[in-house]
């Protein structure tokens, strides 16, 4: 999924109206504790200005951006349109909840408000660009291109060219699409991305060398980014250099474990030469995450702008660990809980997946954490008692079922771990009464499911 270029505002630091009476040093307070990314106490500061001025408006925008960059997108989008309907004619809380929408994937909404700044402040080009950005997400490319035109007559900026390179490209008018990527590279020498995308259409047109050169531009400027090494390894392959292709789109496996393409492309290398068992197995592999690859391209992207949206960091743990990548998962899950450690979801899945890789002691002691915080939840006594129950501590893990059955007693998981205990201490008769539990709660479920 090819998205456009949508760099970050320094969001605590933008202007905004002055502050009104004795809020100046709370809201000072406030932008610094933003700004060190201590979300929780900046929150509390603007809510303690807002309890005396409901209506303040840099409290409010404050506010709507540190929910934003977290992932708390309802109460962020509230704000600001509360901001928008007190200051009809401030440009920061137009964007800004323009930002918002698009992230909501609310485009057409976003569309109308980017739309509404530019009439209150026609001479912010910005929000051509942003407006063009919601236009092309909906695959409304014709007036993507208008608003994209419209913001270079405000400034020949190289990200305005390369997200009008990008539409272009979408509907594959490729010359127009190189035109706008190679004006984008003569303005910014250091836009790896419009390199990547030159690279991708000379491919297409079978310009091999000039792709390959612009892939290797990409490479220079960001040798970890995975993508320009597929693509390479592409141009290598179609010119019949076999190894290089080879050896490129390891190395973009390497870099990246999620980047598909190389399986793909290194899975049909290997068919060509005779080896079908590797082969069979990338591809496979390339199954597996092609239906997911769009969903960690957004979450990717999201993190690329807001680096503390908790919600994509467990959201990417989520998808990393459905593909069997945990120590990742794990790396997303701990990203997580660095910016809400209460997040009891995210504390859970970072313990089942360092269970996974059976590191038994941090499960536990996350499992512990989880149960502390919420002494009800009975899927988390489960857990614990796996855990336990791997670490060979029957004692503790026949306890930790023996709760999580006191609140939940048709669990079956639990029925068929009690199960395993048993059996472990060779009570055979109390193990088939456990399954014999398990198998009727797994049928009773069976009969609750809707037919086909």
């Amino acid at each position: 999924m090819t998205r456009l270029s949508y760099r970050a505002l320094g969001f605590f630091a933008c202007v905004l109206l002055c502050a009104c009476d004795g809020a100046d040093d709370h809201l000072a307070e406030a932008k610094r504790l933003a700004t060190e990314g201590k979300y929780a106490d900046a929150v509390a500061a603007c809510n303690q200005i807002l309890a005396a001025n409901s209506q303040h408006l840099e409290a409010l925008l404050l506010l709507a951006r540190l929910n934003l960059v977290q992932g708390h997108l309802a109460p962020a989008a509230q704000l600001a349109e509360q901001t928008v309907q007190l200051a009809p004619d401030h440009a920061d809380a137009y964007l800004l909840l323009g930002d918002i929408y698009v992230r909501q994937r609310r485009n057409a909404d976003a569309a109308i408000i980017y739309q509404e700044g530019l009439h209150a402040v026609p001479e912010r080009g910005d929000f051509y660009r942003k407006l063009a950005i919601a236009y092309a997400d909906d695959g409304h490319y014709s007036e993507a291109i208008e608003a994209l035109q419209q913001a270079l007559q405000h400034s020949d900026d190289a990200a305005i060219h390369y997200n009008l390179g990008v539409v272009y490209e979408r509907q594959a008018h490729y010359d127009e699409a190189s035109r706008a990527f190679t004006r984008t590279t003569e303005i910014d020498t250091a836009y790896g991305d419009a390199y990547f995308r030159l690279g991708q259409i000379q491919g297409k047109q079978g310009l091999f060398e000039e792709a390959a050169a612009n892939f290797a531009r990409m490479i220079s400027l960001d040798p970890n980014y995975a993508p320009p090494y597929t693509g390479l390894g592409q141009v290598r392959m179609q010119q019949g250099r076999l190894d290089e292709a080879e050896r490129l789109f390891k190395q973009a496996i390497v870099l990246d474990p999620f980047e598909g393409e190389a399986y793909h492309r290194l899975g049909t290398l290997f068919l060509r030469r005779g080896d079908q068992d590797r082969g069979e197995k990338l591809l496979a592999m390339f199954k597996r995450i092609q239906p997911v690859s769009a969903d960690i391209e957004r979450f990717r992207y999201i993190l690329n702008l807001y680096p503390d949206d908790a919600n994509a960091h467990y959201n990417l743990g989520v998808l990393y660990g459905g593909l069997g990548r945990y120590a990742e998962a794990g790396v997303e899950y701990a990203a997580a809980l660095h910016i809400n450690d209460q997040d009891l979801s995210a504390r859970n899945n970072l313990a089942n997946v360092l269970l996974r890789q059976g590191r038994i002691d941090e499960a536990i002691h996350h499992y512990e954490i989880v149960l502390a915080l919420n002494p009800r939840y009975a899927q988390g006594f489960n857990n614990l008692g796996s855990a336990y129950l791997m670490n060979g501590d029957l004692q503790q893990a026949f306890q930790a079922f023996a709760k999580a059955l006191k609140l939940a007693p048709d669990n079956a998981d639990t029925r068929f771990n009690l199960a395993r205990l048993y059996k472990s201490q060779g009570l055979d008769a109390r193990a088939a009464a456990e399954m014999k539990i398990y198998n009727q709660l797994v049928q009773a479920a069976k009969k609750k499911e809707p037919s086909e």
